[in-house]
């Protein structure tokens, strides 16, 4: 039984972790709208120029995860020492990260260049390739800005200035569609050039918007101070727990989203309508995994900020009311999925079309099952949170491998091909292998707030 004191104490902590997580929620949001924009541009370019920008979007979009998910360490090393109002660390933690970026421009913009051999190996059309270079030749410039800019909307993260993070968010987003929009079609004064456009308007947008965060953060007092550290020669202090730390979260996006990739290529080659219908089940699962990611990346913060200020007790609630925010908001999306699916599947197809029938009817059993996985999801990604916010991120990346690749692939694979469950049973493999990966991460979790418990104990006998 709650006392009146600790129920108070905990609607404060909801309400910390609501003013966290709403800003990282409207900003994802609304930088997902950069993608609906560019294939929509595209679309009217031309089938070959969609495809095109397809295969480089998706190229992007996993190099882009795997440093996202290694730069997301520095919101964790700057959150506890924040905690620990421990500023002067802070600055060479920026420091270091930012040299970190820049060193992953020279793979990132090797891969790109080279990308050709990939592109045929993959039995990629010709005139698809061709295009798709001219796309990645304006691309390649975007690397620098777009990976500084990562570093210091993680420093603000870190530090808890959430709206800031926001505010030029919605600075990048318009800017971004505006340049696409123009250098495409040649609009504005620009010169017209096609697809190449979107890959040159993204990098002009990352330029202009990380050249004025950095003035913005340079100028302002409240952020200048972090800067001093840039002018001290000392050793990258920082280098290897930043990657120590960033390459499993890295490596375990990439791993998650090969799965999504491989459940819609079998989903391809079971019938045409499945993809369809999976198509629009992940669509509402990709748009509304932003909240549980942010309630995730919320608690991840809060949790380093009341580590550092050696509050265990405030830490380990975090985690529990967190958990218990993203379950209950996606119970709410489960039984939109479980009682008016036509509506959701109306807004992609016309629900009263009879060559529609086989899509809509795999289409709702679909979003069914979704439904519960991604009440076992929010749990799952919002542990990874808490347990990045102890510094875990090995065991996270081994639960991914354990819950995608040794349960819920060959188990969905077994019941859709050989039970004859089609595109259901590769859901179902997914909804059991999250089930596992929930409870291993839960126990997970146990066991490392323990352990912290431990060690404070231990410091405070010995007057640390």
């Amino acid at each position: 039984m709650l006392t009146m004191n600790s129920q108070k104490f905990s609607f404060t902590e909801i309400n910390f972790l609501l003013k966290l997580a709403i800003p990282l929620i409207i900003t994802g949001l609304i930088e997902s709208s950069v993608g609906f924009f560019s294939t929509y541009f595209l679309a009217h370019l031309g089938a070959k120029e969609l495809a095109a920008g397809a295969v480089v979007s998706w190229i992007f979009f996993t190099l882009m995860v795997i440093l996202w998910g290694t730069l997301c360490s520095v919101s964790i090393l700057i959150a506890q020492k924040k905690g620990a109002r421990d500023d002067k660390s802070i600055s060479f933690i920026l420091r270091d990260s930012l040299f970190l970026a820049v060193l992953f421009v020279i793979p990132a913009t090797l891969l790109l260049l080279n990308i050709e051999p990939l592109l045929i190996l993959a039995r990629q059309d010709p005139s698809t390739i061709i295009l798709a270079q001219a796309y990645m030749r304006g691309l390649i410039w975007a690397f620098l800005p777009d990976f500084v800019g990562i570093v210091l909307i993680q420093f603000l993260i870190g530090l808890g200035h959430i709206r800031t993070n926001m505010v030029f968010s919605l600075l990048w987003v318009p800017l971004n569609i505006f340049t696409n929009y123009g250098l495409i079609f040649g609009k504005f004064g620009f010169p017209a050039l096609g697809i190449a456009g979107v890959g040159w308007g993204t990098t002009l947008a990352y330029w202009i918007s990380t050249t004025l965060l950095i003035l913005y953060l340079v100028f302002n007092k409240k952020y200048s101070h972090y800067f001093t550290g840039f002018f001290q020669i000392r050793p990258l202090r920082y280098f290897s727990e930043l990657l120590h730390l960033g390459i499993p979260m890295g490596f375990m996006y990439c791993i998650e989203i090969a799965f999504f990739l491989m459940l819609t290529l079998i989903m391809g080659h079971l019938s045409a309508d499945m993809l369809a219908a999976n198509q629009i089940a992940l669509q509402y699962l990709g748009q509304l995994s932003v909240v549980t990611f942010s309630i995730a990346q919320a608690v991840t913060v809060r949790m380093a900020h009341t580590l550092g200020a050696r509050s265990i007790d405030l830490a380990n609630r975090t985690a529990y009311i967190g958990v218990s925010l993203g379950f209950l908001f996606m119970v709410f999306v489960a039984l939109c999925y479980w009682f008016i699916p036509y509506k959701l599947i109306g807004i992609d197809l016309n629900i009263h079309d009879i060559k529609n029938k086989e899509i809509i009817y795999y289409a709702e059993s679909f979003l069914i099952i979704s439904g519960i996985f991604q009440i076992l999801e929010a749990p799952r990604i919002i542990l990874f949170g808490a347990l990045r916010g102890l510094k875990d991120t090995r065991f996270t990346l081994l639960t991914s491998i354990i819950s995608f690749w040794v349960i819920a692939f060959p188990i969905g694979y077994y019941l859709a091909v050989f039970l004859h469950w089609g595109g259901a049973g590769l859901w179902w493999g997914l909804v059991l292998g999250t089930l596992v990966g929930v409870v291993l991460l839960f126990m997970r979790f146990k066991v490392k707030i323990n352990h912290y418990y431990h060690v404070m104990n231990i410091k405070a006998v010995c007057g640390l």
